[in-house]
């Protein structure tokens, strides 16, 4: 078993446009690894860059770290590194690095006042056949 930590060493957020249009989309970018995998001790440590950049420009955030993964057992650290080499990334770190960069990006974005690089909420459709005032009629499968 091994444990995954995540380090930032760079932190690049800017806001490009001081007017924020109706709808924005957003290009997320994870490179990993964006160097060379070295080992220390019982870490391997996997530098990364995460880049996320709206369309129309109106923010840019970059964030470079490394992925330090944790093990005492050092054949469970070479076949990581291996498969990092070839290519084969363990899916538990790119979802650590992942979430962890997309909360990081959240928090940066609300620090510069602009929409935080979510996924879209669903429109509501709107209810037919309902006046002002109607009371709502429960179904069993109703969801409150």
């Amino acid at each position: 078993m091994f444990t995954i930590t995540i380090q930032l060493t760079s932190i690049n957020a800017e806001k490009l446009s001081e007017t924020l249009p109706p709808k924005l989309q957003f290009n997320v970018n994870l490179a990993i690894p964006s160097g060379n995998p070295f080992r220390r001790d019982n870490q391997l440590i996997v530098p990364f860059t995460f880049t996320i950049s709206s369309i129309p420009p109106v923010v840019q955030i970059v964030l470079k770290g490394n992925a330090v993964v944790i093990s005492s057992d050092k054949k469970e650290l070479e076949k990581i590194e291996k498969d990092i080499r070839e290519k084969k990334m363990p899916q538990p770190l790119i979802q650590a690095v992942f979430t962890n960069m997309l909360a990081e990006s959240i928090i940066l974005s609300r620090s510069l006042g602009v929409p935080p690089p979510l996924p879209g909420m669903p429109q509501l459709q709107p209810q037919q056949g309902k006046q002002p005032g109607e009371k709502h009629k429960f179904t069993p499968n109703t969801v409150i």
